[in-house]
Order: structure tokens, then sequence, then C-alpha cells
């Protein structure tokens, strides 16, 4: 009996193991080849706090005059997400389209009434990346996490942001929500991101790279799925020269992208990393804890936000350029998610991102190898079992 079980144990766990292989080498082939350059952003916001976001966000929704096409990755059960939904449902109903993508896994708690309500009012709507053969494990943890909106052509928006009252800072738990989303106006940009969401709702179109080349690019939209945007960022890594700034929610670099920072700590290279003190996940904490002793005994400074919740997402390289959007500094992001990211020199841009850095860095502490030694043992344990999960978390 338990050879049988341990056989049949055995074999599901190589049947998993080659669905995670072959469907990533499948994917890499048919992830699409996309970026978008631009001159200069002709209009932009940086949003930090979720009730500007909210604010901004739905008035735009509310002026809308054609066409509202959304996703996110996570949508929540509660009066924010209510609010949304029914702005959605008066625009569909006023004669606008509105389409709107969900993430299946990001949005599972979504009640079926209310995807119901949406599309008796005119809403389109649609899940994102639900499981399916082949590779359905693969598939599974492959996450369309882009939240991008784009609103008559004209505006859009992509970042950390989601739909929810936690985003308000309304956790009791994790508190005060720190998070970076951009408003753009520009055509360039509008474009790419128009064909990115019109890709990720049907797939039946590529989309196209668009460039004004004949100008100094300040700008580039990076559209990345299934290992791209590890490649991306052991590129802009090496690239460094006197510093490396990582703000994200999750750190829990790939093999080759730790190795690329130790690389850049030994050959000079000041790097800062800032993470939450806060954790939303039982074991992304544990997970990041051997990477940090490492960094810290290399010369790396690493800060942890007291100020609630940070979900930022901005690598900042050399003072001089940054890539800010949607992707988190984990396996997740790097080798699985759809994402998309802004890569940036436009120096009234880079000045407001390096400003509100400034000011997330205030509003933390600094981990030291002494302050390791007090880490709670729960999350001492989380850490030796996240080993195993890293590439999920």
């Amino acid at each position: 009996m338990w050879i049988g079980i341990i056989f049949t144990l055995i074999i599901l766990a190589l049947g998993i193991w080659l669905d995670f292989k072959i469907g990533d080498k499948m994917m890499r082939k048919q992830a699409p080849v996309f970026s978008a350059n631009t001159s200069s952003l002709r209009e932009w916001q940086l949003i930090t706090e979720g009730n500007v976001f909210y604010d901004v966000l739905f008035e735009d929704i509310l002026h809308a005059k054609r066409s509202i096409k959304i996703s996110f990755f996570i949508i929540e059960n509660d009066s924010v997400s209510q609010k949304f939904f029914n702005l959605l449902q008066e625009k569909a109903m006023a004669g606008i389209q509105v389409y709107l993508l969900m993430d299946w896994i990001g949005c599972f708690k979504v009640k079926r009434k209310y995807i119901k309500q949406l599309k008796q009012s005119g809403v389109l709507v649609k899940k994102a990346n639900p499981p399916k053969l082949p590779f359905f494990f693969y598939r599974l943890n492959q996450r369309n996490h882009r939240k991008v909106t784009v609103i008559d052509d004209q505006i859009t928006y992509f970042g950390g942001f989601n739909i929810g009252k936690e985003y308000l800072g309304n956790d009791h738990k994790l508190g005060h929500w720190r998070d970076y989303h951009l408003r753009m106006q520009d055509d360039t940009c509008t474009d790419a991101i128009n064909q990115t969401f019109n890709y990720d709702w049907d797939h039946t179109q590529q989309p196209k790279p668009k460039s004004q080349s004949e100008h100094r690019i300040a700008c580039t939209l990076t559209i990345t799925e299934a290992g791209q945007l590890e490649e991306n960022v052991i590129e802009w890594i090496n690239q460094a020269s006197n510093s490396v700034t990582i703000a994200s929610p999750y750190f829990i670099p790939t093999k080759r992208i730790f190795s690329s920072l130790m690389t850049a700590l030994r050959r000079g290279v000041d790097l800062t990393i800032l993470v939450p003190k806060k954790a939303d996940h039982p074991f992304v904490k544990g997970a990041a804890l051997p990477f940090f002793k490492k960094l810290i005994q290399q010369g790396a400074s690493i800060y942890y936000y007291r100020n609630g919740f940070y979900h930022t997402k901005v690598l900042l390289i050399d003072e001089t350029w940054c890539d800010i959007g949607t992707a988190n500094f984990d396996q997740r992001s790097f080798l699985y998610n759809q994402e998309i990211n802004l890569v940036t020199e436009q120096d009234d841009l880079l000045a407001s991102i390096k400003h509100s850095l400034a000011m997330d860095k205030a509003d933390s502490s600094l981990l030291t190898e002494q302050s390791l030694k007090k880490i709670p043992l729960p999350t001492k344990i989380s850490s030796v079992f996240s080993r195993m999960i890293r590439p999920f978390l």
C-alpha cells in the first residue's frame, strides 16, 4: 500500500515538474517581444496614495466619452469595488464601450452576481489566464499582473494599486498603504498600452513595437512575460556603475539576478533595498532573509519601511534612470507574470520618483546583522520552508 502511494506521489511530482519545464520552454517561445519608445511623456502624474488614486481614476472613468479598457490583478468584494463596478455599469448603460479584464486567481473572490450585473448592463467581462491544458500547472502560475487602464485612447494608467479598501490603508493588520501608480497622456505609450490590453484580451494580435527614434529616447515601455523580465533586470544591474536602489514589497530574486547583485557589490556599486517591515504573506519575509544576510555582509544597505505596508516597485540605476511599473522584485514577476514597466530617464519624472523614494527611506529603519539575529523564530522557520517554494511566492 505504502509503496503504491509513494510511487503515485513520485509520478505526480514528475508530471508537475515536466509540466513546468515544457510549459516554460513553450511560453518563452510564444511571448511577444514588445517595447515602445518615446522622446518624453507629454503629461504624467505619479500617484502614491490610495485615496488620490481612486479619486483620479474614478473621475476619469466618469468623464469617459468613448471607451474604457481596464485590467486588474486583484478586485476585492467591498465598498471600493462596489463603487468601481457601479461606475462601469453606468458608463456601459450610457453607451460607452467598457471592457473589464480580471485575473482568474487574483479576482477569484469577485462574486458571480456582480459579474452577472456587469454583463447585464453591457460591460464586457473576461477572466485572464484561466488554467487549462496543456501545461495546466504552469498556466496556473502565470498571472496577468499588468493592472492597466486605457480611457478614450488618451489616458492610461499602470502601477501597483488594485481595487479594494486595503489600498486605502483600511486593513487593520497592514495599515497605511504606500504604492506607486502612473497616470499618463502620451500618444506612443497610449498606443502601446492599448495594444497590450487587446493582446491580453483575446491573444489574437501580437503587439507591435513603436518608437520615435528620431528624437532622444527618454522613456521605454517594456511589456514582459515568460522570463523576459529576468533578462532585462540582469542587464540593468550589470550596467550600473555607481548605485542600485530596489524598492519592492517582496525580495525573492532568481539565482542569476542575485548573482548580478553580488557581482555589482564586489565592483563597488552601492546597493540599497527598501522593503516593508510588515508582510502580507506568511512566507515572503522569511524568503528574503537568506539573501539579506549575504548582501549585508557584502556591504548592501537594507531598509524596512515602517509606516504601514510598502507596495512600491522601482529599480533605480546610478540615480540617472529607473524602471517603474507593475513588477515585484520576485521570481513570480521575473519568470511567470505578465508585467508592464516604464524605463525612464526623463528629468521631471525621475526627480519625482527619487523624491518619493527619499521620503520612503526616511520612514524606514536600517536592517543590520545584529537585528537579523533578533528576527522572531516563526519568521526564521518560514525562511527554511520558503526555500522550496520561492518561485511561487
